[in-house]
């Protein structure tokens, strides 16, 4: 059983040569066993041997080759097993040392057997009728760095019982001889990738945690522990809501170029997905090379951060310019139909820095991301005629924003803007009217055919927060409701995109709003519409955030919102 003083004298980094050594031993015995393979093939198959004898020897000579094989997958099992040993007492220890080196600089004393005890309260504070309860501050911290001195303590001896229950397999396979037996090896082999994984993700969150339970988690950690989980666990990390956007973004970072390998090292042709999703890595890669317009480069000013990214779906990411656990200000863009992991990695991310730049004088203080945590509907599917996705994805976007309240940094909470465009404004409306209310200040949506609601104050940060921009060309926030459609008879036959879902979406929607509900952009949704040019039925919809120069004020009013000047802004009347 592991006690204080075994944890605080282990050298857990000793394990480390003998791991290294294991795996010279299984490199050596796996280089004996290619040459073995290579007489075994010849004797079988080049020497023109055949009959009883030959079969007999045959079958004698695929034992062998079993063996050598059972016997260096054992030996490279023993490398690993030892590694996560090391690993997982060296994070026990961390925190162990940590703790006594708190108490030790409190004034505390800390015993051989780990207890913690505080010195007596000083004479003056005895005798003090104001103070109730002379040294409970103090004991109170002591029993608290006892309370983490026991957990690691548990963590370590926990740790030490699986490894010695691996240990003892692998040493009586050793005796008995069934270690050498291939498919044995291979099973033992599993289980210690298993529990390689278990040790070093134990003391993890629980998936169901909440934001901030793993922020509180992640700031438990000393420095040593975090980097460490940084490079040997990125993937846990990248995009785990409540850990630092510094951390992910490193973490990312890390899993980008495996990513990468992965999908360029699949059979090709790739199939259609996988091929935009590595398309998607690829522009990643470029963006952060600084090799697409706007940069976003090393030294790039301001920073690019890559605080999201998956394979999940057809790809996810978010990027971030500038850093939102230390800006005032924080916008997170959902784009809408037709978004693509290329697509965020270009122009979206072009976007967000526009965004960021209208914030004028507030700019420098602005974190602006782009936000594909969700599967955007395409055009070759009828996924844009409901609000199927935007309703699961509102739930990770509530989540990510609630993350960013916990990972912020300075006295006072940014100030956040949750902007979607086109489909991506559905996902802010249905987010926004989730129970509880959304983490943002301020909700932007343009190019809106509607966000599941009647009324700006169904929103949780209330009609007065909610902002409109809405083009008078922009086809998407001029679609008319199923029924609307019908009876004014717009081509919905089953040919089209809209066709199959026209007469099951009818009941569903505002015959006087749009495809999901009231115009955002009406006089009756209540919310504050500010002016944007009118457009063209061919570019309106893509103009919100000034490509080109177009757009008229639409950019430079989004950007006094996210920048905190929504007084500044240029109005216009409700449709």
């Amino acid at each position: 059983m592991v006690d204080f003083t075994a944890l605080r004298d282990a050298r857990p980094a000793g394990l480390g040569p003998a791991a290294d050594a294991y795996d010279a031993l299984g490199r050596a015995n796996e280089a004996h066993h290619e040459v073995v393979k290579e007489a075994v093939r010849w004797i079988c198959h080049g020497a023109n041997w055949s009959g009883s004898a030959a079969a007999a020897a045959t079958k004698a000579l695929e034992r062998t080759d079993g063996r050598l094989d059972g016997s260096h997958t054992a030996m490279r099992g023993m490398g690993i097993l030892l590694r996560d040993a090391a690993e997982a007492f060296e994070l026990a220890q961390a925190k162990l040392l940590e703790a006594v080196g708190e108490a030790t600089a409190a004034g505390f004393s800390v015993a051989d057997d780990g207890s913690i005890d505080c010195p007596p309260p000083a004479e003056a504070d005895r005798r003090d009728p104001g103070c109730a309860t002379p040294g409970a501050p103090a004991q109170a911290r002591a029993r608290a760095l006892a309370a983490r001195v026991t957990g690691a303590i548990a963590e370590a001896d926990a740790a030490d019982r699986q490894v010695a229950a691996l240990l003892d397999q692998l040493a009586e396979s050793a005796r008995s001889g069934c270690g050498i037996n291939r498919d044995a090896a291979t099973t033992r082999l599993d289980s210690i990738n298993g529990l390689g994984r278990k040790l070093t993700t134990a003391a993890w969150p629980a998936d169901d945690a909440s934001p901030a339970q793993v922020h509180d988690w992640w700031q438990s950690l000393t420095l040593a522990e975090q980097q460490k989980l940084i490079k040997e666990r990125p993937e846990l990390l990248g995009n785990r809501d409540g850990i630092p956007s510094a951390a992910r973004d490193q973490a990312n970072r890390s899993v980008l170029p495996r990513l990468l390998a992965a999908y360029r090292s699949k059979p090709h042709p790739l199939s259609p997905a996988d091929q935009r999703k590595l398309d998607g890595f690829e522009g990643l890669r470029k963006r952060l090379a600084g090799e697409l317009p706007d940069g976003g480069g090393p030294g790039s000013d301001p920073p690019l951060l890559l605080i999201g990214l998956s394979d999940q779906g057809q790809g996810r990411t978010i990027l971030s310019w500038g850093d939102p656990d230390t800006a005032r200000h924080v916008s997170a863009l959902v784009p809408g139909l037709n978004s693509t992991l290329a697509g965020t990695a270009d122009g979206d991310t072009s976007t967000a820095l526009r965004i960021r730049q209208a914030a004028g004088e507030e700019a420098t203080g602005t974190a602006s991301m782009i936000w594909l945590g969700y599967d955007a509907p395409q055009l070759d599917g009828g996924s844009v005629l409901t609000k199927d996705r935007a309703v699961a994805g509102a739930a990770g976007y509530d989540r990510f924003l609630s993350g960013l309240r916990s990972t912020h940094r300075g006295d006072t909470p940014a100030h956040v803007t949750a902007v979607g465009h086109s489909y991506g404004s559905l996902l802010v409306g249905q987010a926004a009217q989730r129970p509880g209310r959304l983490p943002a200040d301020d909700v932007v949506l343009v190019g809106s055919p509607g966000v599941g609601a009647g009324h700006a104050s169904q929103l949780s940060v209330g009609a007065d927060h909610v902002y409109v921009g809405s083009a008078s060309w922009d086809p998407v926030s001029r679609l008319p409701s199923a029924t609307d459609a019908a009876a004014t008879g717009l081509a919905l036959g089953a040919g089209t995109v809209l066709g199959p879902v026209a007469a099951g979406l009818g009941h569903q929607v505002d015959r006087h709003g749009l495809w999901f509900g009231q115009d955002p952009a009406s006089a009756e949704f209540g919310a504050r519409r500010f002016r944007v040019d009118p457009g063209t039925p061919a570019d309106s919809h893509s103009n919100y955030f000034g490509k080109d120069g177009k757009g008229g004020d639409s950019l430079a009013n989004i950007g006094r919102i996210v920048g905190g000047h929504p007084d500044q802004i240029t109005r216009a009347p409700g449709r």
